[in-house]
């Protein structure tokens, strides 16, 4: 068996009209915050990106998170998973 593991990376965004417009895979909401989430394809506010079964915060500076049957997990909730 296969698990894939995915760790979420923080991305500069620039400020201004030349960049590009995110929207949030959690909350649906436009990115605007100096810095985002790229996670399993797509892009996350901060705050939005959290554990599937314990609600986690993982955008934290230093967490990782990981994959498993489309749902990210804590590295807790992965394991018991």
């Amino acid at each position: 068996m296969v698990n894939s593991r995915v760790e979420s990376t923080a991305v500069a965004v620039t400020g201004g009209s030349g960049g590009a417009v995110r929207s949030c895979a959690g909350c649906g909401g436009r990115i605007s915050d100096r810095f985002l989430l790229f996670s399993m394809d797509r892009y996350w506010h901060t705050r939005c990106l959290k554990c599937s079964c314990c609600q986690a915060q993982l955008g934290e500076i230093g967490s990782t998170c990981f994959s498993k049957g489309g749902m990210i997990l804590c590295r807790n909730d992965y394991i018991r998973y």
